[in-house]
């Protein structure tokens, strides 16, 4: 429930409900990219991916060695 959820540290009232989703769209980009590993941070997976893309030193590569 997202009341519960937004009791948890690090989780806004606001960001609660959207916990889940997130949580299923994570899994569902490693999946897909076979990435075994991840690493957290306050961005979302769209900024993650642009910021990637940008980085000169990953080539445009957004998912990278892990392949």
């Amino acid at each position: 429930m997202a009341a519960d959820r937004a009791e948890s540290v690090g989780v806004s009232a606001d960001g609660s409900p959207q916990l889940a989703a997130g949580a299923l769209v994570a899994e569902a980009s490693m999946r897909a990219s076979t990435t075994e590993s991840l690493e957290i941070c306050p961005w979302a997976l769209k900024e993650g991916l642009m910021l990637r893309k940008l980085d000169p030193e990953t080539d445009g590569d957004l998912v990278g060695s892990s392949r």
